[in-house]
């Protein structure tokens, strides 16, 4: 394929043929030339630009304005969001902008009521070893172990992967952005079962319900994908091959605070990626 200056394509814009005017916009070069075309590729620092008469040209980054430059990191991150959601089997959102992804691949101390990797240790304790995040809950606490992290989005999607080890429970809780942070809703993942409930309220006024249970057998050495779609008043979650989903009002509540949620000892997180999403069309 050959790579033309900006300008040239300038003659190219008068044959035009129909395309979806969605697609097309202006593009402006840094000698302020401008044309109509829509980007169909971008590899690194080029881009592939279709005209209206559909020719395909070449154009470097570098010959764009800056908004074109944006418009490319944007359109490309939407494509990538896109490609990811396909893959990872998401079917009621589309992640946009990521929130936080935590590998946890890099060895901590013992953590209490201290920050960890990007997190907020506040109940029990936690640490990073051999490549995954480990809560223990502490007898003292009288509370399962949790480590949280704050944001502010209205759709979300949580993937992760899970070991339950000798714990009794994993939880991935979510709270709403009104101070104190109310509960929102959780998935819940023991030995023999997987739950969702609706909450509200916080501490001793929390109030929940299960809405919907699935019975299993959880390998407690096994590592298992977790996926949670909560679009709406739709919540959508997957562990390893299991499916569940449940809608209520409350899932439609802006989301402020994640938790990772241990009963007991040894459960283990890693991979661990929050997004902004929304609905999938």
């Amino acid at each position: 394929m050959k790579t033309l200056p900006i300008y040239v394509l300038l003659f190219f814009a008068c044959l035009t043929i129909s395309l979806a005017e969605d697609s097309l916009r202006d593009w402006t070069n840094t000698e302020g030339k401008t044309i109509t075309a829509e980007l169909v590729d971008l590899q690194g620092d080029t881009a592939t630009l279709r005209m209206e008469n559909g020719r395909k040209y070449e154009v470097a980054l570098a010959t764009l304005s800056e908004t074109d430059r944006e418009y490319a990191a944007k359109w490309q991150a939407e494509k990538d969001a896109a490609a990811s959601a396909e893959e990872k089997g998401f079917e009621i959102g589309v992640p946009t902008d990521v929130i936080v992804k935590s590998p946890f691949d890099q060895d901590t101390p013992v953590t209490r009521k201290a920050s960890l990797a990007g997190w907020q240790a506040g109940i029990g304790q936690w640490r990073i070893e051999d490549g995954a995040l480990i809560g223990d809950e502490v007898a003292e606490d009288n509370h399962p172990s949790s480590l949280t992290h704050r944001f502010e989005t209205d759709n979300l999607i949580i993937t992760a992967q899970v070991q339950l080890g000798t714990a009794t429970q994993i939880a991935f809780a979510c709270r709403d952005t009104v101070p104190p942070n109310n509960h929102l809703g959780r998935l819940y993942i023991t030995p023999d079962k997987l739950w969702i409930q609706h909450m509200s309220g916080i501490s001793k006024t929390t109030k929940a319900e299960r809405l919907t249970t699935v019975d299993v057998d959880i390998d407690p050495d096994k590592w298992y994908d977790v996926t949670i779609e909560i679009i709406g008043d739709h919540y959508r979650a997957t562990v390893g091959d299991e499916e569940l989903e449940a809608t209520h009002s409350r899932f439609a509540d802006a989301k402020g605070i994640v938790a990772l949620v241990n009963k007991g000892q040894g459960a283990k997180f890693k991979n661990v990626e929050l997004w902004k999403a929304e609905p999938k069309e």
